[in-house]
């Protein structure tokens, strides 16, 4: 992939979870919990673990979000932690847009040579 489209798809991922914050910030608001970024922390969690990428500070940051927005769901039945951590994620990423293309273009690769492999092994 070349510079342009890792910028482009870093982007527009940007641009999502910024919605998703956005919303879920909204929906903590009028509904008294947040659930759209704690099913995407758990999926970028899941994507991680399956494809076995590397930590970083953002997916740690995500997935201690994940952990206490848990925690808060099972206890007191409501999550917060996840939108404000979303954030949190988004102002870093943007700040050191270089580091995370260059970590993007890495983890691009990775997970497509690991597809490549599983249809080779069909």
């Amino acid at each position: 992939m070349n510079k342009e489209t890792l910028e482009r798809t870093l982007t527009a991922s940007l641009s999502l979870m910024l919605g998703l914050a956005t919303l879920d910030l909204l929906l903590y608001i009028w509904v008294g919990t947040a659930a759209l970024t704690v099913v995407a922390h758990a999926m970028s969690l899941w994507l991680v673990l399956r494809h076995r990428l590397v930590f970083d500070l953002i997916k740690l940051l995500e997935t201690s979000a994940l952990l206490v927005d848990l925690y808060l769901i099972t206890q007191y039945g409501f999550a917060v932690v996840s939108p404000v951590a979303t954030l949190f994620s988004i102002i870093h990423i943007a700040l050191n847009k270089e580091y995370h293309l260059s970590k993007l273009k890495r983890d691009l690769d990775k997970v497509f040579a690991s597809k490549s492999n599983d249809v080779e092994k069909d």
